[in-house]
């Protein structure tokens, strides 16, 4: 099994201040300060299914759930969404992601990074968390991957938003970011504003697909925010009929682009 360190990597550097791409004269809480950890409840054998269209063998992605530590171990709608986009793209361009190194942002359970490694076995996809989920998306990576042929190419690592990014994560070589649903704590807004930045830096040939659904008026402030470094172009390549579902629900998908 393919992984970026032996274990799940668990980094404890905490920033200081903001990083130069969104600078201020306030230093930011940590991630972990303002979303501290609780206890687990995953059971051993409860586990959810998410259909994504076009896995290898019609396969469903496996998850199990965790709800001990908040909304992070949950399966959430906008990672189905841009899960069953990805699976759609790659059956037309599986050059997109065929030996593509890709960092996922609050990956939550994994979903969406783990039915990326699974279309595309050339490629390599770290899906990233803060600590308390990296057991369970350790897991769950285990439970979908290993018993396919070949190695387990999702690489399991600690990213907390707003701080230094661990060595063992490419940014430098990453070549596509995703995130979905990361939009839904306030505090947390500039944090994930300095990584998107601290990974997209201008110059940088790189795709970001960021789908969110629309929940309170606070999440305009978190995209006033993303405006002043990223611009924001909708997907419109998406399966017949699928943005239509989706927007009724709320749900945006789209690719952002650094700002020169």
């Amino acid at each position: 099994m393919a992984i970026a360190s032996p274990g799940p990597s668990r980094i404890h550097s905490r920033a200081g201040s903001f990083s130069s791409s969104t600078s201020s004269s306030t230093p930011l809480p940590s991630f972990e300060g303002l979303a501290p950890s609780r206890p687990p409840t995953t059971i051993e054998k409860e586990e959810t299914r998410v259909i994504v269209p076009g896995l290898p063998g019609g396969r469903d992605v496996r998850l199990k759930v965790d709800a001990g530590p908040g909304c992070g171990g949950i399966a959430w709608r906008s990672g189905e969404v841009m899960s069953r986009y990805l699976a759609h793209r790659h059956a037309t361009f599986p050059e997109k992601l065929r030996g593509k190194k890709i960092i996922e942002l609050g990956s939550g359970t994994g979903l969406v990074g783990i039915a990326t490694a699974m279309l595309e076995p050339t490629s390599q996809v770290w899906v990233t968390d803060q600590e308390m989920l990296l057991d369970l998306m350790q897991a769950n990576s285990e439970l979908n991957l290993d018993d396919l042929d070949g190695e387990n190419n999702v690489h399991v690592a600690e990213l907390s938003w707003g701080e230094p990014i661990h060595e063992t994560i490419p940014v430098e070589e990453a070549s596509i970011i995703l995130a979905a649903d990361c939009v839904y704590f306030e505090p947390a807004f500039p944090l994930l504003v300095t990584t998107l930045c601290d990974l997209a830096p201008v110059g940088k040939d790189i795709e970001i697909l960021f789908c969110w659904k629309k929940r309170r008026k606070a999440d305009k402030r978190f995209f006033a925010m993303l405006r002043k470094h990223f611009d924001q172009e909708m997907v419109l390549d998406d399966r017949e009929g699928e943005k239509e579902l989706y927007s009724r629900e709320g749900i945006t998908l789209m690719r952002l682009k650094r700002r020169i």
